[in-house]
C-alpha cells in the first residue's frame, strides 16, 4: 500500500507545473545583436576585398549604417516581436480586467509604429519639416526637430505603463524606453555634431555602431518587461498564460 501512494505521488510530481523561462531566449537575441553590430565593423576592417570595402555590396548588406539590409531586417523583427508581445500582454491583461491593460494596448501601438519607421526610414522624411523651423551650419539631421516631440510623446505613453507596473517589469519600461530614446535621438545628435566638424573615421563609426546597438537592447528590455508581467507554465505539453501585474494597477 505505502509503494502504491509513493508512486501515485510520483506522478502527481511529474505532471506538476513548470515555469517557462524566457532568459536563455533573452541572452540569444542579445547576443545576435551584438555579433551583428562587431560584423558590421569586422568585415570592413579585416577584410581587404572591393566587396566589403567602401561602397563594396557585402559592406553594405552587413553595415548598420545602411538602410534595408541584414542589420534594418533584425532590428525591425525586434520591434515586431515586441509589438506582438506587448499584444498578447494586453489582451491577457484585458482578460484579468486589469486597467492596465490600455496601456499595453497602447505601447504595442508605438512599438508597431517604430517597427513602421524602421524599416520604412520614415523619420528620415521629416527633414523638410525641420528645415522649416532652424537652419543648421553642416549639421544634417533636421528630423530630430519633429523627432524630438515624438520621442516625448513615447516617454510619456511608457510613463503611463511604467507605474501601472511594479516590481523588474516597471524597471524594464523605464530603462528600455530611456536606453531606446537616448540611442536614437541622442546618437543621431552626436553622429550630426561629429559631421558638422568634419569627423568621419573610427569616431564616427563607434557612435552609430552604438547607436544601433542601443537600439535593440532597448527594445529587449521592453521585451523583457512584458515577459516579467506574465508567468507561462506547462504541464503535458499544454501551456498557460496568465497575467500577473494586475494587483499593481491604477
Amino acid at each position: 500500500m505505502q509503494d502504491t501512494d509513493n508512486n501515485h505521488t510520483a506522478s502527481i510530481d511529474s505532471a506538476a507545473d513548470r515555469a517557462v523561462s524566457f532568459r536563455r531566449a533573452g541572452w540569444v537575441l542579445f547576443t545576435v545583436s551584438a555579433a551583428l553590430s562587431v560584423l558590421s565593423m569586422a568585415v570592413p576592417a579585416l577584410i581587404d576585398h572591393p566587396l566589403t570595402t567602401e561602397r563594396g555590396e557585402i559592406r553594405r548588406y552587413v553595415d548598420v549604417f545602411e538602410e534595408a539590409n541584414l542589420p534594418t531586417w533584425w532590428s525591425t523583427g525586434l520591434l515586431v516581436l515586441a509589438t506582438l508581445t506587448h499584444l498578447v500582454v494586453a489582451v491577457l491583461a484585458r482578460a484579468r480586467r486589469a486597467p492596465s491593460a490600455w496601456a499595453w494596448f497602447g505601447s504595442a501601438v508605438l512599438l508597431g509604429a517604430l517597427s513602421l519607421d524602421d524599416h520604412t526610414m520614415l523619420h528620415e522624411r521629416l527633414d523638410r519639416i525641420g528645415e522649416r523651423f532652424v537652419t543648421f551650419d553642416g549639421f544634417p539631421f533636421y528630423w530630430l526637430i519633429p523627432g524630438v516631440f515624438a520621442g516625448a510623446l513615447i516617454a510619456i505613453a511608457f510613463a503611463v505603463l511604467a507605474v501601472r507596473l511594479r516590481g523588474a517589469a516597471r524597471w524594464c519600461i523605464v530603462l528600455g524606453c530611456a536606453v531606446l530614446l537616448a540611442s536614437a535621438l541622442g546618437g543621431e545628435v552626436l553622429q550630426g555634431v561629429l559631421i558638422a566638424v568634419g569627423e568621419s573615421g573610427p569616431l564616427y563609426v563607434l557612435t552609430y555602431h552604438a547607436e544601433e546597438l542601443g537600439e535593440n537592447i532597448g527594445t529587449l528590455l521592453l521585451l523583457a518587461a512584458a515577459a516579467q508581467s506574465v508567468t507561462v507554465t506547462e504541464r503535458s505539453g499544454n501551456y498557460q498564460l496568465a497575467y500577473t501585474q494586475h494587483s499593481a494597477s491604477r
